[in-house]
């Protein structure tokens, strides 16, 4: 997938803020970031923002279990956390490719994306907030200077100060 993308992608620019996929709507494309970061959002019942999830430099970006598997209207919103470059295709172009040329790449995928939230959901019961913190400082070492602390503190499901309190105890 990376590959059908750099090499038959455009590269789009998104300013901090911008939607790559809009909730509501069926997300269009398929891309691998460039620079920058997205972040993946669902609106609380409360009318926050809170954030699922992450899309770093030479990672995939796009909302797979609805608008790319499905072709319906997307349940979250996958936004620029800064000025963001990506290397993208239409996903009508690369779901097609895929089923033509790699029919088993799909049902990988699938199994990667399901492997992931599971992981994720148990890390939620299993693990503690300082715990995950840990985890995803060693996955991303740069991220305390390109994510704000309020967006880290959403993903870990905790509050900005319970976070500052997280990062103060180990030191920063």
């Amino acid at each position: 997938m990376r590959g059908y993308c750099m090499a038959n992608g455009k590269a789009v620019r998104y300013a901090k803020g911008d939607c790559f996929v809009d909730a509501g709507h069926v997300g269009r494309y398929v891309g691998f970031v460039k620079s920058g970061y997205f972040k993946y959002c669902v609106l609380t019942s409360k009318g926050d923002y809170a954030v699922t999830g992450f899309s770093f430099a030479d990672e995939c970006v796009v909302d797979f279990t609805q608008s790319f598997l499905f072709g319906k209207p997307s349940k979250i919103s996958i936004v620029a956390g800064c000025d963001s470059t990506v290397m993208q295709v239409p996903l009508d172009s690369i779901r097609d490719y895929l089923t033509s040329n790699k029919p088993d790449l799909i049902p990988l995928i699938s199994s990667i994306v399901l492997v992931e939230a599971y992981s994720r959901y148990l890390d939620l019961h299993q693990k503690t907030p300082t715990e995950r913190y840990i985890e995803i400082v060693k996955k991303y070492p740069d991220l305390m200077e390109r994510v704000p602390l309020r967006d880290i503190a959403s993903y870990l499901l905790v509050t900005p100060i319970h976070l500052s309190r997280i990062r103060k105890k180990l030191g920063k």
